[in-house]
């Protein structure tokens, strides 16, 4: 992703160069240009993060006003000033919470003990835990992270059965793995009231679950992850209702992807499991990353993690 984003920044470098174009022009290409270029699908190159955590509201005319402020300031400082005070006075919206007491679970499962036999019954036992947990502290609905359950949860029929019948007392979303039609998906599991719903996963990470190259896909997955296939995908991103409230499901990479906070309900529930990259940002980026398009979009996020803490962005 580096190079490919390194190669980008030469060659527009070169271009603008080469032509002399104005330096506002640049300002302005880094505010706007990475929307359409996307290296291998990727698309996490977006400069809004670095005011995502501070006295300005992240959006992009309010990185633009700072970069024009910065640029004007050699040549008249009144400007600067202007500028500034402007992108300050951008208010950020505000979301109420829906009427649901909503219980984000955080665990701790490192990623080389996670798909391992021996240790998935403890996983699994600890996710009852939590479970009976936040019934016993009067939640209305627990979430648990990304494949919480590391099994294809679907072929369990006890597991199943035991958690809808926790559901009469809680609603429960959990991360698990889904087998249909000899196919492998990513998904949202939810027990309510006894029922189940599965949501797949729509967005896939580039060379996590997918590989974004039209050839030698099978050549790749044999080198590098043992021979396993692709993960599938759902046509469209997900919706829900807990007690008629719509909700936005997001599995993990697709809580940073911008299209999915065009729909409509107001919120969002995140799945996430980021042992694969502890210790890294990764945890730092996605969060900027998901509160810049929950401002943008005004959304109200309840994320729940593996190997980082849960949180909640407004």
């Amino acid at each position: 992703m580096a190079i490919g984003y390194g190669i980008i920044f030469w060659g527009i470098n070169k271009i603008f160069t080469f032509f002399k174009i104005p330096i506002i022009l640049w300002g302005i290409f880094l505010v706007f240009g990475f929307d359409y270029i996307k290296p291998f699908t990727f698309d996490w190159l977006k400069p809004e993060v670095l005011i995502a955590n501070s006295f300005f509201t992240p959006y992009k005319i309010t990185m633009l006003l700072i970069i024009s402020a910065v640029l004007l300031f050699r040549y008249k400082k009144i400007f600067f000033f202007i500028l500034i005070t402007i992108a300050l006075l951008i208010p950020s919206p505000k979301i109420p919470s829906p009427p649901l007491k909503i219980n984000l679970v955080t665990t701790y499962v490192p990623q080389d003990k996670k798909w391992d036999k021996n240790f998935i019954p403890i996983e699994i036992q600890n996710n009852f835990a939590y479970i009976k947990d936040a019934i016993q502290k009067g939640y209305d609905v627990v979430v648990l992270p990304e494949s919480a359950f590391p099994l294809f949860l679907n072929t369990y029929p006890n597991l199943m059965q035991e958690l809808k019948e926790l559901s009469l007392k809680i609603t429960i979303i959990t991360g698990a793995l889904h087998l249909k039609n000899n196919s492998y998906y990513n998904a949202t599991y939810i027990f309510e009231n006894k029922k189940v719903t599965i949501l797949d996963k729509h967005i896939l990470v580039p060379f996590g679950e997918y590989i974004p190259f039209p050839f030698f896909q099978k050549e790749i997955n044999e080198i590098f992850f043992a021979g396993a296939s692709d993960y599938k995908t759902s046509k469209n991103f997900n919706t829900f209702k807990i007690k008629n409230i719509p909700f936005i499901n997001a599995i993990c990479y697709e809580a940073t992807v911008e299209d999915l906070y065009k729909l409509k309900p107001k919120y969002v529930i995140a799945l996430s499991n980021l042992a694969w990259f502890y210790p890294s940002l990764t945890g730092t980026l996605q969060k900027l990353l998901i509160k810049i398009y929950a401002i943008r979009y005004q959304k109200k996020v309840y994320h729940s993690l593996n190997y980082y803490p849960s949180y909640i962005i407004n």
